[in-house]
């Protein structure tokens, strides 16, 4: 089993929309429960420049991003949010959205900020987290990388721990009963 691991381009907008939702269905699902409408409505806000893809046997089954202090790897889209979740959704997914996919980032021009990192669940514990990572960190520029995991996520904790990233700061989140987790846990990657 070859894992590619390249820089994302253009055309894979549609399969990184895929990846996101299908990793984070739980979160999504409160918006909506069907992965592929939830995909067409993100898809759009997608900077490409910002993702790597994961490939095997020619099809993308993980993502990541890495964003900096400058900018973020999705925007939020109200239009098309409003288009597949209904208007009501759409608002409500403008704000939650806004401020979990758009929040400046107090981080060095020199620190890469990892994030959406996404492996379609047929291929999980298959080491496409482990190369998607690896490999992204020796495709791009930065100095030094940060990422936040949710505390209940022991898979990735252990993923990221076994790569080289150390825990460097916990902090609570707010409506953690609704979102299923008490924490967010900082790691940190130095090159």
């Amino acid at each position: 089993m070859e894992i590619i691991v390249r820089k994302a381009k253009s055309v894979d907008r549609d399969n990184i929309a895929l990846c996101i939702p299908e990793a984070f269905e739980k979160d999504f699902s409160v918006l909506c429960k069907d992965i592929v409408t939830t995909a067409k409505a993100i898809s759009s806000g997608i900077i490409i420049d910002k993702f790597y893809v994961a490939e095997l046997n020619n099809e993308i089954v993980g993502v990541l991003a890495i964003s900096n202090c400058n900018g973020r790897a999705v925007i939020t889209d109200s239009s098309s949010y409003k288009k597949y979740f209904g208007f009501i959704k759409g608002i409500i997914a403008k704000i939650v959205l806004k401020e979990e996919f758009e929040s400046k980032l107090d981080y060095p021009i020199t620190t890469g900020y990892i994030e959406f990192v996404s492996v379609k669940k047929d291929y999980r514990r298959k080491g496409v987290a482990t190369a998607l990572i690896k490999e992204s960190l020796k495709l791009s520029n930065y100095n030094d990388y940060v990422l936040d995991v949710t505390n209940v996520n022991i898979s990735a904790i252990n993923c990221y721990n076994n790569l080289g990233f150390e825990e460097y700061k916990r902090i609570k989140e707010k409506h953690s009963k609704q979102k299923g987790f008490n924490e967010r846990i900082y790691m940190k990657y130095k090159k």
